[in-house]
Parts: structure tokens; C-alpha cells; sequence
């Protein structure tokens, strides 16, 4: 059933690629348009949070108002702790979040709603570990997603790898018993070399990318040098903004702000 306009779903239904019920929730325009269909914005929180944490952590509601965001929805997930990959060894027969994010949550909600299917309308964005996510998917999904970004987000899966080895159990379920990640497609850096080469050829149909953190964030390292290896690409459309603040969505949710006003103007800004 849809919404009423400026209303906040929330939904549950079991999902094949996960094994398992999941929830998202939504949040959709105070006036829907009278002719044509909704941009997306699909949503990833980080590791502790909820599909629910959005509107509970943030003042997304009322950014919609006054705002230019009359033609979008937003969906956000539930994360778990998976950094949106698909598990490997035994885990593979469900805990598929990469599969369920970029193709069962994108077709579900398309058949559901009235979403626009061009990847000019379609954006996927993501805090913390759903940073990572957002751009590990939206990477590896560049006919699905014409925009792609993160806020503090995980941008160094090696250097994640090496420093946090409380984390190694999980990301070995996640990313192979080896954790190999330079030149796979969990490699950020390979993909995005990739792109920019693709962008030098005259290949047109690639993401724009959005890029925020905190200067006090935890994550400082990780987003500096995705941030270092962006500046040397030159043919890629690629934003960034250091903001005040810790590791989060930004005070006051500047972060997301700034990632909405930029999807809003089509990446410009």
C-alpha cells in the first residue's frame, strides 16, 4: 500500500538472499509527483544501527522540508554487522547482503513503488561501514547507481584488515579465509583506477562520487587516503568535504545535508 505523502513506512518481508526476515524503512515526499517516477536514495547505515536508526540518529524528516527533494525517496536497511558482502564457506547458503542491496532490495522496491529505473534517478549512500558498502555495490553496480557515497566511511578495506584484528573472524566469512583484497572487487582503489581509465576512454555511463568525514573522526585514516588516491585520478566526477565534527552523519547531520543537496543537483556541488 503507498504511503501518504511525508509519511515514514516501514516494512518487513522475508528475503531469499539473506535467509531470513529484514526490515527497511522509507521515507517518502510530502506531495508525490502527479506524472512520472520518484528518484531513490538507498540508504546503508553503519554496523549498530537500524533501518529505523536514520529517523531515530538524524533530522532527515523535516530536511524535507523547503528542500528540493519533492521527487525522492529514501530507503534505508537493516545492517547487521556485514559490511554488505555476500558471505563465503558455509555462510554462503544465505547472508548474501551484497546480492539482497544491489538486486532483490532495488527490485523489490521498484515493483512495489513508483521508482524511477534510470540510474540517473538511483543513488546509493552510506555511514561508516555502510560507506564502505555503498561504494563497494555501487562500484561493482555502475548501471544501477549514477551516484555513490559515503559519510565516515570504512574506504580502506586493506587497511581495516590490518588494524583491527578483532574484526578477523568476521571478514574472513565476509572476504575469504586469506582476507586477500587488492585487485578484487572489494579493492576500492582498483575499481576506481579502473573507472578513471574508463572515463579517459569516453565511457559516459559511470557514478558520480561523494566522499565526507569528520575532522575528529575515527576513521580519519582510511578516508584520507581514498581521499589522496581520488586527487590523482583526474577523469572521474568526484566531491568531497571535510566537516566539523566526530565519526557519525556529521553535527546536526551535515553530512547527510551535504550528500542530499548534491544528489538533489544532479552531483553538482
Amino acid at each position: 500500500k503507498m504511503p501518504m505523502p511525508g509519511q515514514i513506512l516501514q516494512a518487513e518481508w522475508y528475503s531469499e538472499a539473506l535467509g531470513r526476515p529484514t526490515q527497511v524503512c522509507a521515507l517518502f515526499p510530502d506531495l508525490l509527483p502527479r506524472e512520472g517516477k520518484l528518484r531513490t536514495v538507498y540508504l546503508l547505515p553503519g554496523a549498530l544501527s537500524s533501518a529505523d536508526g536514520l529517523f531515530t540518529e538524524t533530522d532527515l524528516a523535516s530536511y524535507f522540508e523547503g528542500r528540493a527533494l519533492e521527487n525522492t525517496a529514501i530507503f534505508c536497511v537493516t545492517p547487521t554487522f556485514s559490511f554488505y558482502t555476500d558471505y563465503q564457506k558455509e555462510y554462503r547458503f544465505a547472508h548474501q547482503y551484497f546480492t539482497y542491496i544491489t538486486k532483490e532490495l532495488v527490485e523489490m522496491t521498484r515493483t512495489l513503488f513508483p521508482l524511477s529505473c534510470r540510474r540517473e534517478d538511483t543513488a546509493i549512500y552510506g555511514c561508516s561501514m555502510g560507506g564502505w558498502g555503498a561504494y563497494y555495490c555501487g562500484l561493482n553496480n555502475p548501471e544501477t547507481y549514477g551516484f555513490v557515497g559515503a559519510q565516515s566511511g570504512m574506504l580502506d578495506m586493506e587497511w581495516a584488515v590490518a588494524n583491527r584484528p578483532f574484526m578477523t573472524i568476521k571478514h574472513q566469512r565476509q572476504f575469504g579465509d586469506d582476507l586477500t583484497i587488492r585487485d578484487t572487487k572489494y579493492d576500492l582503489y582498483a575499481l576506481t583506477a579502473q573507472m578513471d581509465a574508463r572515463a579517459a576512454a569516453g565511457e559516459k555511463c559511470l557514478p558520480k562520487l561523494f566522499q565526507s568525514w569528520g575532522e575528529e573522526d575515527y576513521l580519519a585514516i582510511p578516508n584520507e587516503h581514498m581521499n589522496a588516491h581520488m586527487k590523482q585520478l583526474k577523469h572521474l566526477d568526484y566531491t568531497f568535504h571535510l566537516i566539523p565534527g566526530p565519526h557519525g552523519w556529521g553535527i546536526h547531520g551535515q553530512g547527510l545535508h551535504l550528500f542530499l543537496d548534491w544528489f538533489a543537483k544532479g552531483g553538482e556541488g
